[in-house]
């Protein structure tokens, strides 16, 4: 047997009886890179930024270090 009760999809703020509010802006993601396809084989990359040259390692155990 069906009911004949309206059963109407109702959010919080609507069933308080509260306006929507704009939609928060969506987060800007970062960049994300592979340090293969940075380091294209090699254990050692320069990076310039602001006048200074910057290097980036690959240690033996596989970390990153940046050195000024």
């Amino acid at each position: 047997m069906r009911s004949n009760i309206r059963q109407d999809r109702l959010t919080l703020p609507a069933a308080l009886g509260l306006r929507p509010s704009k939609p928060a802006p969506a987060a800007i993601q970062p960049i994300q890179l592979q340090s293969r396809s940075l380091f294209k084989g090699q254990r050692e990359l320069h990076i310039q930024h602001n006048d200074e040259t910057y290097r980036l390692s690959i240690t033996k155990l596989g970390k990153l270090i940046l050195t000024k």
